[in-house]
């Protein structure tokens, strides 16, 4: 599915990854035919917190939307890699536009059920002046709940 860039950042290449970007391919660069997806968003769906860090570093957009509709935030989450969804929070990912389900980064993060990483992210969020979620017809922000939706997705064991 993944070639080149693409493929080592899925996998978790780390050390491949920066011999790539080191000889100047693009932390953008797509090489994945229909999909349309950054290497930033594969390692954020595969929870390779450290390639992200890295391909942010090096100037990959944040917020790319993929042919698909998904972006690494919505990638991120969907895969319930909540410190990756953390990580991209803080480096400006759009939490309010839906994917192609119809779901954004909040809706995505109201499944988290560790609250101290829910709460982090939603920090994070508030930093860049981004407002609190709330549940339709909630009126708490989403960090001050304790009761989690049935099947609500754990926090990946973390518990920070």
């Amino acid at each position: 599915m993944y070639g080149g860039l693409t493929k080592l950042a899925h996998e978790g290449d780390e050390a491949g990854v920066r011999r790539m970007l080191d000889e100047g391919v693009p932390a953008d660069a797509i090489d994945n035919g229909r999909f349309n997806a950054t290497p930033l968003q594969a390692a954020a769906g595969a929870g390779h917190l450290e390639i992200v860090e890295l391909l942010l570093d090096r100037g990959a957009n944040v917020n790319h939307v993929d042919n698909d509709g998904f972006s690494p935030v919505t990638t991120a989450a969907r895969a319930g890699k909540w410190q990756v969804v953390k990580l991209l929070a803080a480096h400006g990912g759009d939490f309010r536009t839906p994917d192609a389900t119809g779901r954004n980064g909040h809706d995505y993060v109201r499944r988290c059920r560790g609250a101290r990483t829910r709460a982090a992210i939603q920090a994070a969020l508030e930093r860049r002046g981004v407002a609190p979620a709330t549940d339709p017809g909630a009126t708490e922000p989403l960090e001050t709940r304790s009761s989690h939706p049935a099947g609500a997705e754990s926090g990946e064991g973390e518990t920070s």
